[in-house]
């Protein structure tokens, strides 16, 4: 993920069209990462000028399946499958 708007007015954005580019802004922001235990995460992307949330998406992964292993006792299976 690339998130940010360092050197937002510098230049004009290019007239291409990309598809990998969903949205386009002339100002400063960035991305603030927050980690809540080892299986939760949070993105926030917050302009600099108000400290508003502006976009954000969780990401999550039940880990009890990894975490019951030990040494040659793992499933074939497991969650993440």
């Amino acid at each position: 993920m690339v998130a940010g708007g360092g050197g937002a007015s510098l230049a004009d954005f290019t007239p291409i069209n990309t598809t990998w580019s969903y949205f386009k802004d002339h100002d400063y922001g960035f991305v603030k990462l927050t980690a809540f235990d080892h299986s939760n995460l949070l993105f926030e992307y917050k302009k600099s000028r108000d400290g508003e949330v502006y976009d954000s998406f969780k990401i999550s992964r039940d880990y009890r399946d990894i975490l019951a292993c030990t040494v040659d006792s793992c499933p074939s299976m497991t969650l993440a499958s």
